[in-house]
């Protein structure tokens, strides 16, 4: 049937369609026959016209930022959950931050009884971008720079200096970036909107993305303190808002004494298209393993 396929690298049968010019993944299926219902299903909401209208981001240009995996201590619900999102959304951008936790490299107190290694923590992750990558074929993905990224830097400028100039060191060759065709850069700056990790943190939610806001004199979306914010600003210069994206990591790590104050969940800005500066923003909530669009 036309739509559907089988993946060998996930022993899945894909389904998707085409509306108005733009791919819709329609989900990973067990069988051929629940992947051919779901392309069956859609072809029927594309000729009532309902189809294009059950997204509101449908026919949009939408970057999706998903930050602070800290991978081997990711929330593998949570990051089930928002990459089945991704994959129906089918966004123009995929920013990616802090998606490895390099907990051996860390200067702090480390718990004895962990028992992971940082070739296991590497593989995991290469392991995930090779997912995203596979499930939003036509997406740019960008994988910007972070402090937990830079623990290697840090690790072998102080411990290994002789080593630090290894090309096979280098993050793009260590995660096999080049193979799955993600960037990796310090930020991404779009149409005014500027996407990174962030090196901020205040106490309580929306505190850091006011001081971000401040700092950066832009609207923009950043990670780092694994809550979930937003705020907005007007001046005579015009509007402005920032986003905390949450994050896609275990919520209670064992430095934190007590309930940690984090939130599951990423974030989307939604462009009119790909050269407007017209766009609608928020931060998207997971709880309990689902996503929710408010």
């Amino acid at each position: 049937m036309k739509g559907v396929r089988y993946d060998k690298d996930s022993g899945k049968y894909q389904a998707q369609i085409t509306v108005q010019g733009k791919k819709y993944a329609l989900g990973r299926f067990d069988t051929l026959l629940e992947a051919q219902y779901a392309r069956l299903s859609a072809e029927e909401e594309k000729e009532k016209g309902t189809f294009i209208k059950n997204s509101i981001f449908a026919g949009r240009y939408n970057i999706v930022s998903l930050g602070d995996w800290h991978v081997p201590y990711e929330n593998r619900e949570a990051i089930k959950a928002a990459l089945k999102f991704v994959e129906k959304l089918q966004p123009n951008i995929i920013v990616l931050h802090e998606v490895h936790d390099f907990y051996k490299l860390s200067r702090f107190d480390k718990d004895p009884d962990r028992r992971d290694n940082l070739q296991t923590e590497l593989d995991i992750a290469t392991g995930y971008f090779n997912q995203v990558r596979a499930e939003n074929p036509d997406a740019r993905i960008i994988l910007t720079k972070s402090n937990h990224l830079d623990r290697l830097r840090r690790y072998l400028w102080a411990n290994a200096q002789g080593l630090s100039s290894l090309r096979s060191l280098e993050i793009e060759n260590l995660l096999n970036l080049r193979a799955n065709n993600i960037e990796y850069m310090e930020s991404l700056l779009y149409n005014n909107v500027l996407f990174k990790h962030g090196n901020l943190v205040s106490k309580e939610a929306g505190m850091t993305a006011r001081r971000e806001l401040q700092a950066e004199g832009l609207s923009g979306v950043s990670g780092h303190t694994h809550r979930l914010a937003q705020i907005y600003r007007r001046d005579r210069s015009g509007n402005y808002m920032w986003i905390e994206g949450g994050c896609l990591c275990q919520l209670q790590p064992e430095y934190i004494e007590g309930v940690s104050n984090w939130q599951h969940g990423f974030s989307i800005v939604s462009f009119d298209n790909e050269d407007s500066n017209k766009y609608f923003a928020m931060p998207v909530p997971i709880i309990d393993g689902e996503v929710f669009i408010c």
